[in-house]
């Protein structure tokens, strides 16, 4: 029986949330599609996972998305429903809070953003990345989703009308009303906030609507009764291919320290072969694809790709009619299809992807709507396994704002068949 539903803005967000209950051996399915069949739902699953794939949507249409899946699972009498949100509050955060109050007829929803042990906290309100206010962080200047702000109610309010109350850490969360709409935002300087928040909700019995990251998550599952069964682990390959779709400075970095430091091959992609998915049809296309399994096959660490290395973007974008709006779409569907070329030639690597939209734009490829995550190989990394062509393909994912500087290397030294 379902107990908590998870409902995620993007893929990544999906799976590092998810993973935080799959991990402790905790019956958890993901689903990639918004319309669930109860038949599709496993009888022993105690936590549903849904992405509303809502990140790159306009307010209106994530607003409608996630109030659909909201009020699907009210009416399933699921008893908590929990809106992630990303940490560093990119995507359609006030459209989506709201979307969540609304379908629970004017609910109060408790919004605890932080995730302090990655250095992401809420102060008086405030959010902060590694000490930075978030508007001067890397995420002020996010290629899809610049955040121009850092007072959260601030950030809510862009996208909706909905009341929002900040509180302290110290502060007691206020009391509710009968029919009265509102986003409490909850300061999370400490993990220890979170923990004393989650517990005087529990306690007031008020853990019904709550918003946050996988910080939250990883919390909340310690607090709420669900059953443990045995952990999975992730299996080592013959190499890892890295399909980098994010253009995050943040993974820009990442993977400048893999190849000068941990021995990665690295091709990047041309503006024809990133943004121009009908390329890998024609004959130079399928030659590329070639080159690159046989890369894969005689070295054990690749990475493909797509930051922009001139100025010629703009110029092609503007020759070939290509929206930008749709650049981050092309980008994974270019991605999907060197990967399944990989995948299909039936080579042992384990394919890292690195943003939401790049693991999306695979599955979309073959089909797939549902994954199964195994285990989280570093802090926000999520090992999953896959079906495709009938075989087992073990696959990972980071968020493109995550992690350390050589966390590629140390990823693939866990990952990668000793010789």
């Amino acid at each position: 029986m379902v107990k908590l539903l998870i409902i995620a803005d993007d893929f990544t967000g999906a799976l590092d949330t998810g993973i935080q209950f799959k991990k402790r051996g905790i019956s958890t399915q993901i689903f990639t599609k918004t319309r669930i069949e109860d038949n599709e739902i496993e009888t022993d699953t105690e936590v549903l996972v849904i992405d509303s794939e809502s990140r790159p949507l306009s307010k209106e249409e994530a607003y409608l998305e996630v109030q659909s899946i909201a009020r699907w699972a009210i009416s399933k009498g699921i008893g908590i429903i929990f809106k992630k949100t990303d940490s560093a509050l990119r995507g359609n955060i006030g459209a989506e809070l709201k979307a969540v109050a609304d379908a629970a007829e004017e609910g109060n929803v408790f919004f605890i953003p932080g995730y302090p042990e990655i250095h992401r906290i809420t102060k008086n309100g405030m959010h902060y990345i590694d000490g930075e206010l978030l508007e001067n962080s890397v995420f002020g200047n996010d290629p899809f989703e610049p955040v121009k702000k850092s007072y959260i109610p601030d950030i809510i309010n862009e996208q909706s009308t909905i009341d929002v109350v900040s509180i302290q850490s110290n502060e007691s969360v206020p009391e509710l009303k009968e029919k009265e709409s509102r986003i409490i935002v909850c300061d999370t300087v400490t993990t220890e906030d979170i923990d004393r928040r989650l517990d005087e909700l529990l306690e007031k019995k008020y853990l019904k609507l709550v918003a946050g990251c996988a910080g939250l998550a990883d919390r909340l599952v310690e607090k709420i009764k669900l059953k443990r069964n045995k952990e999975q682990k992730f299996k080592q390959t013959q190499g890892m291919y890295v399909a980098c779709g994010s253009l995050n400075k943040i993974t820009e970095k990442q993977v400048e320290y893999a190849q000068k430091n941990g021995g990665f091959e690295r091709i990047h992609l041309t503006m024809e072969q990133k943004l121009i998915p009908e390329y890998y049809k024609t004959a130079a296309g399928k030659h590329f694809m070639e080159s690159v399994v046989a890369l894969c096959r005689e070295k054990k660490k690749v990475i493909v790709d797509t930051f922009d290395q001139d100025d010629t973007k703009e110029e092609f974008l503007k020759v070939h009619q290509i929206p930008k709006e749709s650049v981050r779409f092309r980008i994974s569907d270019s991605h999907g299809c060197i990967v399944d070329e990989i995948v299909s030639q039936k080579t042992d690597v384990t394919i890292l992807m690195t943003g939401g939209d790049t693991l999306m734009g695979y599955m979309k490829k073959i089909g797939c709507t549902q994954i199964e995550p195994l285990c989280e190989i570093e802090q926000g990394v999520v090992v999953s396994s896959i079906v495709s062509g009938g075989r087992s393909v073990q696959v990972i994912s980071k968020s493109g704002g995550f992690g350390t500087e050589d966390i590629l290397c140390r990823i693939a030294e866990k990952v990668i068949k000793k010789a």
